[in-house]
């Protein structure tokens, strides 16, 4: 028995060592490199990106903040570092070292989508939507910010909401919805807008960008029809007064963008540079074939990215998205689908109003019809700077006078518009239709 007792004491201390002397060969060997710009691109169940800029070319994560073993390197695009890690486990917590350190940080990690088709363990899965978060970007020739503060009140504003549910939980992915760097989208602005206004959340969250106008660079604008607003424009007498402003451009393609009002650069958008967008269905979704609009799975939900910018402004190009659109649509059977682009379809915002702007007109009479046939459950939006919520809404592609809510709304039982609040939510196949073939349009252009 003595022999036995001893035997399973060796046994066990072999297996120790073993355990032990294997693990310390599986650390990562490199050191934590402090770098700029850490970002969160594309989390599946298995795999994420992560992107930086500055000298460090890997990364190394694990499961545990100071037993870091999974080793990865980086290639250069553009002018950042990005490392594309494999073979994770779904709805995990990782921690990560830029350089390859074998301890991470408290505050450097990530979870992975939970697995296809599924929830989370905590059972949610949270988005926190930011449209037209831009303002921080706006510097005057003295260096002092045109807007102070407002992004991050509404940042304050978030967290201030969530310490007061009763399960404090963050979001699982950020939706950026457009016009998040003012006043034209330059990488600098682009620093001062996102990067110092989120810090801490664009390393933990993955972020899930749209086009906005903005991100265009500058553009030329008539300013004869305010100039009774502005007090009076020199030259309206004679004929139009065109200037080049933020936000004006009218360009298809994201090589002719124009940071300064002198020409295009010459180096495209910096949104193109700044994101790692999954143009070939590596996150889920039919292929693009384009950064410009593009498909994620997360869980049981389907989210679609469209361009209200640029594809809209060319008829072929919109074909192509409209298109892609519905193949990528027939091809998901996740139980909830959310798309996002930055031109509402329907909007009486207090600076845009969708019966009169082309953009907006477009995407309604051309994308619409596609999101109402394949099951589309909500639409988010920005540019008009406001938040607005439609009603639950199908078959309408006219105009506001166009508008009958008695054909395109879902009504309670007194036979006026559902507001779907808490109570009597919406269903998401509609008593009325017995389809799945309604949508909730939300503006949420206010967000700093």
């Amino acid at each position: 028995m003595l022999f036995l007792k001893i035997l399973s004491l060796m046994f066990a201390l072999q297996l120790t060592f073993s355990v032990s002397a294997q693990t310390m060969a599986d650390r990562c060997t490199g050191q934590d490199t402090p770098v700029e710009r850490l970002l969160l691109q594309q989390a599946t169940a298995d795999s994420i990106i992560i992107k930086w800029r500055g000298e460090a070319d890997s990364v190394c994560v694990g499961t545990r903040l100071e037993l870091l073993h999974i080793d990865s390197t980086a290639v250069a695009e553009g002018n950042h570092k990005v490392a594309r890690i494999e073979g994770l486990e779904a709805d995990t917590k990782y921690y990560y070292s830029i350089g390859s350190g074998p301890t991470g940080k408290a505050n450097h990690y990530f979870h992975t989508a939970p697995a296809p088709n599924s929830l989370p363990e905590d059972g949610n899965i949270r988005l926190w939507l930011l449209g037209d978060s831009g303002t921080a970007g706006e510097i005057d020739d003295e260096g002092v910010s045109e807007h102070p503060g407002e992004a991050l009140m509404v940042k304050e504003g978030y967290y201030r909401f969530l310490r007061q549910q009763e399960n404090y939980e963050t979001a699982d992915l950020v939706l950026l919805l457009g016009d998040n760097a003012y006043p034209s989208g330059t990488d600098q602005q682009w620093q001062h807008s996102f990067f110092n206004i989120y810090p801490e959340e664009i390393q933990t969250t993955t972020i899930v960008p749209t086009i906005g106008n903005h991100e265009m660079g500058m553009g030329p604008f008539d300013a004869c029809p305010f100039s009774e607003l502005l007090g009076g424009i020199p030259g309206c007498d004679a004929g139009p007064v065109v200037i080049p402003i933020g936000g004006a451009s009218m360009a298809s393609d994201p090589m002719s963008y124009d940071s300064n009002g002198g020409g295009p650069d010459g180096t495209g958008m910096p949104y193109l540079d700044i994101f790692t967008l999954p143009s070939r269905g590596e996150a889920g979704g039919v292929p693009s074939g384009t950064e410009q609009y593009y498909s994620i799975d997360y869980g049981i939900v389907h989210i679609v990215s469209l361009d209200s910018q640029l594809s809209v402004q060319d008829p072929d190009q919109l074909d192509a998205m409209a298109q892609w659109l519905q193949d990528d649509l027939i091809e998901n059977s996740l139980a909830w689908t959310v798309v996002i682009f930055h031109h509402p379809p329907y909007s009486k915002g207090h600076n845009h109003d969708s019966d009169l702007e082309d953009r907006e007109i477009w995407m309604r009479e051309k994308i619409n019809p596609i999101i109402d046939e394949y099951g589309v459950d909500v639409v988010y939006g920005g540019h008009a700077h406001s938040y607005e919520r439609s009603w639950y809404l199908n078959g309408h592609y006219g105009n506001s006078e166009s508008f009958d809510s008695t054909q395109h709304a879902e009504l309670d039982a007194s036979g006026n518009p559902a507001y779907g609040q808490a109570g009597a939510p919406y269903q998401q196949v509609s008593p009325s239709t017995d389809r799945d073939n309604r949508t909730v349009y939300t503006v949420n252009g206010s967000s700093g």
